[in-house]
């Protein structure tokens, strides 16, 4: 089964950003990133909580709001 469009893995979601994975999923359990418009669980495709798929764009704008990243190619 194939990736939604504009939703990526933890991992190619933390590569695209710069970030450690640690990162990115500390900013999922302090609240800073939420469920549903940052990340989701897909049916077939999500099996835990490390298996979310992440909303490339929603995460890119929150971080860039928060000045903790820039990612030119993502704008």
């Amino acid at each position: 089964m194939s990736t939604p469009t504009g939703w990526l893995t933890t991992n190619q979601m933390a590569e695209t950003l710069e970030v450690p994975r640690k990162d990115l999923l500390r900013m999922r359990d302090d609240g800073t990133l939420k469920l549903g418009c940052h990340y989701a669980a897909f049916k077939g495709k999500t099996y835990s909580r490390d298996s979310y798929l992440w909303n490339r764009r929603a995460v890119q704008k929150t971080m860039n709001k928060q000045g903790q990243v820039l990612v030119s190619s993502m704008l």
